[in-house]
């Protein structure tokens, strides 16, 4: 097992004071469960939840289902491939990310979901996915299926049109008429969701400044 150096210190002060009587045995232990978990990116949840059944499928028509959660780290992403912007700047942090993660010997998937998912058809989803990183995993589905899965998480999004001089907003899970064509915005969460080896969401994080930034957060929850 690692300590760090802080926590290492932490516990030579806390066994002083035991051998000194300032601290009984119990209030040891106490304090070292319950020292706080100082995280400079991620937010954690006040209690994990359970990842619902997935409705998702892959660019290669398989099924993403809850299990694929299971026995490694993933963190979720929802945005789309005409993104001008958020998405290939986070999706460039993650791309390092798994890189990191690869050299360090650790188990990490990110996945992109895309909330467009009348422009994002398979093949354009994977071309974008694997620009930034080849093992990225890219998932998409019919609208209400995109809608409930952001909405587990909280992320937020919407589309929206001028039609008629007038703007028309689409809300999660709701088809773009076809009148609209291809020409309408998309306005979407930008935070990273963190799901542990067990299939729970645990937290998130957003304004990453760097991959390396978000890992030390990371570390310090494997």
């Amino acid at each position: 097992m690692t300590i760090n150096a802080s926590r290492c210190g932490f516990i030579v002060i806390a066994a002083l004071c035991l051998v000194l009587g300032a601290v009984s045995a119990k209030q040891l232990f106490a304090a070292l469960a319950n020292k706080p978990l100082v995280l400079s990116s991620v937010q954690l949840l006040p209690e994990p939840k359970v990842v619902p059944q997935v409705l998702l499928r892959t660019v290669a028509g398989d099924a993403f289902v809850r299990e694929k959660f299971r026995q490694h780290w993933s963190l979720v992403f929802f945005g789309f491939t005409s993104c001008p912007d958020f998405c290939p700047m986070e999706l460039q942090k993650l791309s390092k990310l798994l890189t990191i993660a690869h050299d360090s010997e650790r188990d990490l998937q990110v996945i992109f979901v895309s909330v467009d998912p009348e422009r994002d058809s398979a093949v354009r989803l994977a071309d974008y996915v694997t620009f930034f990183h080849p093992h990225i995993i890219g998932l998409r589905g019919d609208n209400p299926a995109v809608a409930n899965f952001a909405r587990f998480f909280g992320a937020n999004y919407e589309r929206s049109a001028i039609i008629n001089s007038r703007l028309l907003n689409v809300p999660a899970g709701a088809a773009m008429p076809s009148v609209v064509g291809e020409q309408y915005q998309v306005n979407h969460s930008t935070r990273i969701f963190i799901v542990d080896p067990q299939g729970q969401y645990v937290g998130s994080a957003t304004n990453i400044e760097s991959a390396e930034l978000l890992w030390s957060d990371l570390e310090k929850l494997f």
